[in-house]
């Protein structure tokens, strides 16, 4: 796969790593990625959003630690304030310090509820049943491999060094027609500006294989030669999705505040809402006896 990617995103594989046509290796610093970061960018106002988008991107790769508020639905039609996965997440990638609160939300004639919760903070992991009406602990350690996905916003990375962003973003811009700008505005919320990017992100066909979209992402980070199921890493939702992404950045950071991210292909469609905290502790709180709803403070904008 990596090497079918890689012929596609104009780069050479050798011996598993990138390197150019020629066969030498890239430098890091040479990559799209770096140029866009280098001293002397372009200000806000003059970058193009695709250009925003892959700074902030390679920017948010470079935090050491990350809290998360997120939304993720399945269905079209419950979108937004319907059935939905609700989940706060931690993840310090210095010391693997992690915080995991998982709610499957379900509504009913209006009225939303917890079906079931995991609870993350530790080594192990507590399950709620609304069933049950209370916690029971599992012996699986905490976080499991399968919710490795929840600890970051299912694209993005953080814990890496300059040279690992600098892989990890350069091949996405690498890929050409992966991604592209569809807009970019000043937008203000609650007294404070912010940068409104829009992305496409659309499948490239991979040899004789199917057109993969999301799943460049994931191939772009194996070149930084991290363990994904101990850095950790994944994907949220389908290799071969096409995606549709808003992402609002702070100009002084440009690292990203909230994003909404609408995953269609092969006639499914999911949408993901994120609100991102960076460089802080992860955060914790007594396990409530009883789970209640996460909230987010960003409104929805799709419709």
């Amino acid at each position: 796969m990596a090497t079918l990617l890689a012929v596609i995103c104009g780069c050479g594989v050798i011996h598993g790593k990138a390197g150019d046509q020629e066969g030498g290796s890239r430098p890091a610093g040479n990559s799209p990625s770096a140029r866009v970061n280098a001293n002397g960018a372009p200000a806000i106002a003059t970058t193009d959003a695709r250009g925003l988008y892959l700074d902030s991107l390679r920017r948010q790769a470079l935090q050491p630690s990350i809290n998360l508020v997120q939304e993720y639905y399945l269905e079209r039609q419950a979108y937004p304030g319907g059935s939905r996965e609700a989940v706060i997440s931690g993840v310090d990638y210095r010391t693997k310090d992690v915080r995991l609160e998982k709610s499957e939300v379900t509504v009913e004639n209006g009225k939303a509820s917890v079906a079931w919760a995991n609870w993350c903070q530790g080594r192990y992991q507590d399950w709620f049943w609304s069933s049950v009406g209370r916690w029971t602990q599992e012996s699986d350690r905490c976080p499991s491999l399968t919710d490795q996905i929840w600890l970051n916003d299912g694209l993005g990375v953080g814990g890496l060094t300059p040279e690992q962003a600098d892989i990890f973003v350069g091949h996405l811009a690498d890929c050409k027609g992966l991604i592209n700008a569809r807009g970019k505005s000043m937008v203000e919320r609650a007294g404070k500006q912010y940068v409104r990017l829009e992305i496409q992100v659309t499948p490239q066909v991979v040899g004789s294989g199917d057109p993969i979209g999301a799943g460049m992402y994931l191939d772009a980070f194996k070149y930084t030669e991290l363990k994904a199921d101990t850095h950790p890493y994944n994907l949220i939702g389908r290799e071969v999705d096409a995606l549709r992404i808003v992402r609002y950045i702070d100009p002084q950071t440009r690292l990203p505040v909230y994003s909404e991210t609408q995953a269609s292909g092969d006639g499914k469609w999911t949408m993901h809402r994120v609100e991102y905290s960076f460089d802080g502790p992860v955060q914790s709180r007594p396990r409530p006896a009883r789970v209640g709803i996460p909230q987010m403070t960003w409104q929805p904008e799709r419709r």
